[in-house]
C-alpha cells in the first residue's frame, strides 16, 4: 500500500511521473486526480482534460485517436514553456492561457498537467484499456465540438471510477467515512466514547459491523482528517476554499505520498514474523496482534484497544459460531459477554508482554556485544543479567548460540520496535487506569455489549 493505493496504482502513477520527469507538485496533483481527492468536484480534471483535447483536435488538425494519442504521450511537452511554444499560435487562449470552450479553460502549465493526466488513462494497467480509450479519441476526433467533449468526459469519469474502486482499498470506505462525519456532526475531535457510539447506532440500524472493524475506520478517517487539516474541510468541501494554503498543504502531503512508502504498520510486522528463532510463540504474536492493531489507537486511545481486544474478540466468535450454522444456546450464552476477558487481565497481559519483547532486546545487546572491557558497572550488571536470561530460556533455536545471534541479528530492527510500542502500549494503560479504573470500566462495557450482541444475534441464532 501506498498513499491510500495499491502497487498497481502506485507503478502507473510512478510510470508517468518519472517518464515526464515531472516536480514535486504536479506529481502531487495527479495523485490528487487519480484518488479522487479535487473538491469540489473530483471529476473536472477530466472535463478540463476532454475539451483540451477537443481543442487539440480542432488546433492540429487531428484525423483520429492516435493522433490525440501522439500529442499526450509526447514528452517534448511536459513543461509550461514547451506547451506554450507550440500551441500558443494555434489554440484561443487569454492572458492566463487557453480556452478550450465557453465557460472553460486553463493555463499552459495547466495544459502540460492535463497531457500528463491523458497519459496515466492511456496507460495505466499495462496499457490494459488502451484500445478502448483510443477509440473514444477516433470518435472526439471525429467531431471535436462541445457535446463530444462532454460525451468524452463522462466516459473518463466512469473509467476513473471504475479504476479507483479496482485500485484503491479505502474507496469502497467513502460511504461509512460520510456516515462517520454525520455521526460526528461536523466535530473536528472524536473520543473513545464517540467510537463506541457510532458502533452501537450501526448496529441498532440493523449493519452489525464488528467493533474492531469500525475502530480501524476511524483510525484511518482521523489519519484523513489530518491530511486535510480538520474534519471540518472534509465535512463541507466547498469551504476548502476558505482555509488559507489548504491546496498547498494537500499537495506537499500527497506528493510525499506519491514519492515514498509509509512505514510497515505493527500488524504487517507481526503477521511476517520469522518462525525462528522462537523470539515470539504463535500465542504471542496474537495477543500482540490483538493489543496493536489499531495503531496509533494503543498509545492515544488505549480504552479502544480494550474494547476492541476484549468484546470485539467476543463478536468474532459469535459471527464465526453464526457462519458455521451454529446458534442456540451458545450463541446466547456468548451474547452476555461473560466469557469476555477483563481490561486489568488485559493490562496485565500487555505488561507480560512488554517485559517479555524487553528482555529478547537485552539478549539481542548481550548477543552482538562480546567484548566486555570497558563497560561500566551498569551495563556490564545488565548484560550478566541477560547472560543468565538466555540460559533460562528453553525455546526452539535458543540452542546455537551462533545461529541464535543470527537469528537476532535480522529480527532487531523489528524488535526494537515492537518493544517500543509495547512499553508505550503499558504506559498509555497505566495513564487510563489512573483516570478511570479499570474493574469499573469493564463492568459498564460488558453492559453495553451485551446488549447490543443480544439485540443483534440471539434472533437469529434462534431461527
Amino acid at each position: 500500500m501506498t498513499g491510500g493505493y495499491d502497487e498497481r496504482c502506485a507503478a502507473d502513477l510512478a510510470a508517468v511521473c518519472d517518464g515526464r520527469d515531472l516536480s514535486r507538485e504536479d506529481r502531487a496533483w495527479l495523485a490528487r486526480v487519480v484518488t479522487g481527492a479535487v473538491r469540489p468536484n473530483r471529476d473536472k480534471p477530466l472535463w478540463d482534460l476532454a475539451h483540451a483535447l477537443a481543442a487539440l483536435a480542432r488546433a492540429t488538425s487531428a484525423v483520429s485517436g492516435r493522433d490525440l494519442v501522439t500529442l499526450a504521450l509526447d514528452p517534448g511537452l511536459v513543461t509550461a514553456s514547451a506547451v506554450t511554444a507550440r500551441f500558443s499560435g494555434s489554440i484561443a487562449a487569454d492572458t492566463r492561457g487557453p480556452v478550450l470552450g465557453e465557460a472553460w479553460g486553463t493555463s499552459w502549465a495547466g495544459l502540460a498537467r492535463l497531457l500528463a493526466l491523458a497519459e496515466f488513462v492511456l496507460t495505466a494497467e499495462d496499457l490494459a484499456q488502451f484500445s478502448a480509450i483510443t477509440g473514444w479519441l477516433d470518435e472526439l476526433a471525429a467531431e471535436p465540438d462541445a457535446e463530444g467533449a462532454i460525451f468524452l468526459a463522462k466516459r473518463l469519469a466512469r473509467h476513473l471510477t471504475a479504476y479507483r474502486n479496482a485500485h484503491l482499498p479505502l474507496a469502497p470506505l467513502e460511504r461509512r467515512f460520510r456516515a462517520i462525519l454525520g455521526f460526528l456532526a461536523g466535530r473536528k475531535t472524536f473520543s473513545d466514547d464517540d467510537i463506541l457510539g457510532f458502533w452501537r447506532s450501526e448496529m441498532e440500524a440493523g449493519e452489525r459491523p464488528g467493533f474492531r472493524t469500525v475502530a480501524e475506520h476511524f483510525v484511518t478517517f482521523e489519519a484523513g482528517a489530518h491530511l486535510v487539516g480538520g474534519l471540518e474541510g472534509l465535512s463541507a468541501p466547498v469551504s476548502l476554499d476558505a482555509h488559507a494554503g489548504w491546496e498547498e498543504r494537500l499537495d506537499a502531503a500527497l506528493g510525499d505520498l506519491a514519492a515514498s512508502e509509509p512505514a510497515e504498520t505493527l500488524a504487517a510486522l507481526l503477521a511476517d514474523w520469522p518462525e525462528g528463532p522462537k523470539i515470539l510463540t504463535g500465542a504471542e504474536r496474537e495477543d500482540l496482534t490483538d493489543l496493536l492493531r489499531l495503531e496509533p489507537f494503543h498509545r492515544t486511545r488505549p480504552l479502544t484497544t480494550l474494547r476492541a481486544a476484549s468484546f470485539g474478540r467476543v463478536q468474532s466468535g459469535i459471527a464465526n459460531r453464526l457462519r458455521r450454522g451454529g446458534g442456540g444456546a451458545e450463541v446466547a450464552e456468548r451474547a452476555t459477554c461473560t466469557d469476555a476477558e477483563s481490561y486489568a487481565a488485559l493490562q496485565e497481559r500487555a505488561g507480560t508482554l512488554a517485559a517479555h519483547l524487553g528482555r529478547m532486546l537485552r539478549i539481542a545487546a548481550t548477543l552482538r556485544i562480546a567484548e566486555r572491557d570497558g563497560l561500566g558497572p551498569e551495563t556490564r550488571a545488565a548484560l550478566e543479567a541477560a547472560e543468565a536470561d538466555l540460559r533460562r530460556v528453553r525455546r526452539a533455536g535458543f540452542e546455537d548460540r551462533a545461529v541464535l545471534a543470527a537469528g537476532f541479528a535480522a529480527a532487531e530492527t523489528a524488535l526494537l520496535r515492537l518493544s517500543e510500542e509495547a512499553g508505550r502500549l503499558e504506559r498509555a494503560l497505566a495513564g487510563l487506569a489512573r483516570q478511570r479504573p479499570l474493574d469499573a470500566a469493564f463492568a459498564a462495557d460488558q453492559s453495553v455489549f451485551a446488549a447490543a450482541f443480544a439485540a443483534a444475534y440471539t434472533g437469529e441464532a434462534a431461527a
